[in-house]
């Protein structure tokens, strides 16, 4: 898939991109960054789906990010930071439950896809909408 990435474009239009590409995963915004294997903290979270990346980011460069099923989630969180200095996390849906997958960084998009597609008939008993630690 090809993400068109510039100053106007809103948070919440790259999301609904990626997750048509990606259903069983979403890229979540944070105004801070993290390293890689680690998580976001909650309090840096960015709600807002009609922000302007340039609020994010004020010098933020335009391009198309290829992303392809091989990427990996360190090797996209890395391409949004390093080229666009922008903090995203990918989650993944456990359930109906999104997981931030900062253990699993190393898989691949299509093998976190394929963890999600596989974890829908899942039945949990309490259900947080946004869970911040991975539980594989």
């Amino acid at each position: 898939m090809k993400l068109n990435i510039s100053s106007d474009r809103t948070i919440g239009i790259l999301q609904s991109e990626f997750s048509e590409s990606f259903p069983g995963l979403k890229i979540v915004f944070f105004s801070k960054p993290h390293g890689a294997f680690k998580g976001s903290a909650a309090k840096f979270l960015v709600q807002e789906k009609d922000m302007p990346l340039k609020q994010l980011s004020p010098n933020i460069k335009s391009g198309d990010l290829l992303i392809e099923p091989t990427t990996t989630v360190k090797q996209l969180e890395q391409i949004f930071e390093n080229e666009y200095s922008l903090h995203v996390q990918v989650f993944r849906k456990s359930g109906r439950t999104w997981l931030e997958t900062s253990v699993t960084d190393d898989l691949t998009l299509e093998e976190q896809q394929v963890k999600a597609a596989n974890s829908e008939n899942v039945h949990q008993e309490f259900v947080d909408p946004m869970d911040y630690r991975e539980q594989s």
